[in-house]
């Protein structure tokens, strides 16, 4: 508290009187970035019509946040840890669930993606991005590039083949 207090050129008694406590700042800071995150993500997509190009700029925005954020991140954990917070961290969430299933099932719907369980695919990205974020605090040497983790999640590993000719099968 006396750094940031120092930071912003106020008393430590003033910094108290805006937030009770550390939680209540950390917990104010976060809720701003999560907010920031949102609706960066929602500006950046809402004028993309195509799916895969929706996904392909969601996976972008939500690593270039966390990038732009890890030191905030890195620090926040590790005063912290990441269980501090859960029950806002969950709304946040969910809200990134709901928003990306949107778009999974928009592109099932319109036959661009495959018949497949949105929900399932949406826990799936939003799994690949947290354990992204998860990198950057404890592994910064094992992260990947937003291009190969969205041409990866949308084209996926197997090359298709027609079983009968042997022939590939485009997508």
């Amino acid at each position: 508290m006396r750094m940031i207090a120092a930071e912003a050129g106020i008393s430590v008694g003033a910094l108290y009187l805006y937030y009770g406590s550390k939680e209540e700042l950390c917990s104010t800071v976060f809720k701003g970035l999560f907010r920031e995150f949102r609706d960066t993500i929602s500006e950046r997509t809402r004028e993309i019509s195509d799916p895969a190009e929706q996904i392909r700029t969601y996976i972008r925005t939500y690593m270039e946040m966390a990038r732009v954020h890890r030191e905030f991140i890195y620090t926040f954990n590790k005063d912290k840890g990441f269980a501090f917070g859960v029950e806002w961290k969950q709304k946040f969430f969910v809200e990134l669930r709901r928003f990306l299933n949107g778009i999974i099932r928009r592109g099932v719907e319109n036959g661009m993606f495959a018949d497949i369980e949105e929900s399932e695919a949406t826990k799936i990205v939003l799994s690949v991005l947290r354990g992204y974020v998860v990198s950057i605090v404890i592994d910064p040497d094992n992260l990947f590039t937003a291009d190969a983790c969205t041409d990866i999640l949308l084209n996926g590993l197997v090359r298709r083949r027609d079983p009968g000719k042997g022939v590939e099968l485009s997508r």
